[in-house]
């Protein structure tokens, strides 16, 4: 028992030292992209078209900043947790460390506050916050629908919060693009 501990030790040991200090993860450098502020839809596949929905892309990278491709995806995790409606997770990204419009097809409701939104490095051990969640659907009930653009009518119209105007993640005052973003969720086929 003794001898394949250590056996196993050693092999660790020699596994590690062959690991180029360059590939092994820098929490500090890794990245999320956007970095503000995640965002979903109940439409988001609906609306057909890449520029109106979300996507969120995670980059693993060495203390240099250089990004470690290949990285497993099933080492990643992505949570929205209460007070958010419709919480989901843990949730693991497709290829390339990004959650495609499929993923982030989801029950929506825009809400913000200390980290709602948890993205984990398990083999790290890191963790990253997002402190707000966008989307058309603004009231959460699964469906873009006259009350989510009351909701959004109303940030739009009083220039925030970001949460509820800023559709299009721009992380500007909500505008004609944010409008045009809302339109593309509330006219897209069921």
């Amino acid at each position: 028992m003794t001898l394949s501990i250590f056996t196993l030790t050693l092999f660790a040991l020699l596994m590690l030292s062959n690991v180029a200090a360059g590939e092994l993860p820098d929490c500090l450098q890794s990245t999320i992209d956007p970095p503000a502020r995640l965002g979903r839809s109940p439409k988001n596949v609906e609306v057909g078209d890449p520029d109106f929905q979300y996507t969120l892309s995670f980059t693993v990278r060495n203390a240099a900043g250089t990004p470690i491709l290949g990285w497993s995806a099933a080492d990643v995790t992505l949570e929205v947790l209460a007070p958010c409606q419709n919480p989901f997770g843990p949730l693991n990204p497709g290829p390339g460390l990004v959650w495609d419009a499929a993923r982030l097809d989801r029950p929506g409701g825009s809400c913000t506050g200390a980290n709602v939104v948890r993205v984990r490095l398990i083999s790290a051990n890191c963790t990253w916050y997002l402190n707000s969640v966008t989307s058309p659907d603004e009231d959460g009930n699964g469906s873009v629908a006259l009350a989510d653009l009351s909701i959004f009518q109303q940030a739009f119209v009083a220039g925030g919060p970001f949460f509820q105007g800023d559709l299009n993640l721009s992380g500007g005052f909500p505008d004609l693009g944010d409008l045009l973003f809302f339109q593309k969720h509330f006219t897209a086929p069921n």
